[in-house]
């Protein structure tokens, strides 16, 4: 009997697994279609168009994105990816706008932005209330994707300019930050500093420079539309080696250090540590301890017992 049961629970648990594993890949419904017939790796130009707002132009020069309206400065590959991703975004349904009795329901008359990949024009409405996937309509059908993150798809681009504060590659000439200016000599094979500082040597200058090439914000953001300017803004100049000047004004230490490209409207978040790295020259690190002499001890000589002499021999 107990053998019998213990049959029947073995073979209830195959029938359980087996039917697990039917209905799990039973349920593996079968992805949609790409939103277009584009690739990634094809499209060269992006156009990202708000109502009441300036377009957002990005083109591929090279193999590097860029930023080329309303400004002109390198892009963020991270939130470019975003755009780059509409493209390839699997369609979850697909519906002729004919069946839909008014467009204005779905966000779609008139959509709330469009992107344009190339020359394919994707218009964007709003979103479905159960899955809150995005209604979209491209190429004379709707459909529904994945919601792309908003921080790339706005009217705000400063999140698409790139995070680093110098271009890629750029070679420093010069850095003018408040109180200290570090300047290559003219042989091009060191660096100077005004004020002279006898305590920074050619390490503490060369690693003050990389940082100022390795910068990169935490996050950015537009600088604030009613924004003043201060009357005597604090600012860090850093001349390129093919004579470009960049103005960064120190909006802020705390707190996160902010620096402000007022050319481009962009503002970026770095960590409040940077301030010291970016703002000042590093500390020299501290002379090596001066080995003390300690004298070795006496050594005392131990007395040799005297050897007795042998006693004479009996006659």
């Amino acid at each position: 009997m107990k053998q019998l049961r213990l049959n029947l629970i073995l073979m209830a648990i195959v029938v359980a697994l087996v039917g697990a594993l039917y209905f799990g890949k039973k349920k593996e419904a079968p992805k949609g279609l790409p939103l277009t017939a584009l690739k990634a790796e094809a499209i060269d130009k992006l156009t990202l168009h708000h109502p009441n707002a300036a377009d957002i132009v990005l083109e591929k020069k090279g193999r590097q994105w860029a930023l080329t309206a309303p400004v002109q400065v390198a892009a963020d590959p991270y939130e470019l990816n975003s755009l780059l991703g509409v493209a390839t975004a699997e369609a979850k349904t697909s519906i002729d706008p004919k069946d839909v009795k008014k467009l204005s329901d779905l966000g779609l008359d008139p959509p709330g932005f469009s992107l344009t990949l190339n020359d394919v024009e994707v218009d964007f409405g709003g979103t479905e209330p159960l899955n809150y996937r995005r209604y979209v309509e491209t190429g004379g059908k709707i459909g529904l994707i994945d919601d792309p993150p908003a921080s790339a798809l706005d009217a705000d681009y400063s999140d698409l300019v790139a995070k680093t504060l110098l271009p890629e590659g750029a070679q420093i000439a010069a850095i003018a930050v408040p109180g200290l200016k570090v300047a290559r000599t003219a042989d091009g094979k060191a660096w100077t500093t005004d004020p002279a500082d006898a305590k920074a040597g050619s390490d503490e200058l060369q690693k003050f420079v990389d940082t100022w090439t390795s910068a990169r914000a935490l996050w950015n953001a537009a600088t604030p539309a009613d924004a003043k300017p201060a009357a005597n803004p604090q600012t860090a100049l850093i001349t390129l080696k093919d004579g470009t000047v960049l103005t960064f004004n120190i909006a802020g230490r705390d707190p996160q250090l902010v620096l402000e490209r007022a050319d481009l409207k962009v503002q970026y978040d770095l960590a409040k540590g940077d301030a010291d790295k970016l703002l000042k020259l590093p500390e020299p690190p501290p002379p090596p301890a001066t080995p003390q002499t300690v004298p070795a001890p006496d050594k005392k000589v131990e007395a040799v017992p005297p050897v007795p002499a042998p006693a004479p021999a009996k006659s």
